[in-house]
């Protein structure tokens, strides 16, 4: 499963790496940071996650099989902690 963040009142999310930690974890899902490629990636459930700043904005890929409510749950999760830490607004995009 993919899926997209995109901004959605500007260009690019204003969140720098030092910010990704509490930015692209979920708040009540339990994940834990795991090492591997993109420029961030976490581990829920066992499987991992990773997330890319792309030019479109910023894409997570699921690299096992993750029940998709469970899924949307972490993207959307994901996307409240930009929101609040960053205050601009986004919307996520289902890649298939």
């Amino acid at each position: 499963m993919e899926y997209l963040i995109r901004r959605t009142d500007g260009e690019w999310f204003d969140l720098g790496p030092d910010q990704y930690d509490s930015a692209l974890r979920p708040s009540s899902i339990p994940s834990r940071r795991v090492e591997g490629w993109g420029d961030y990636r976490i581990e829920v459930g066992g499987v991992e996650i990773s997330f890319s700043y792309e030019d479109p904005g910023i894409q997570i890929c699921f690299e096992g099989d993750l029940a998709e409510s469970v899924a949307d749950a972490v993207v959307a999760e994901v996307l409240a902690n930009i929101t609040a830490t960053t205050g601009q607004e986004g919307r996520i995009v289902k890649i298939d």
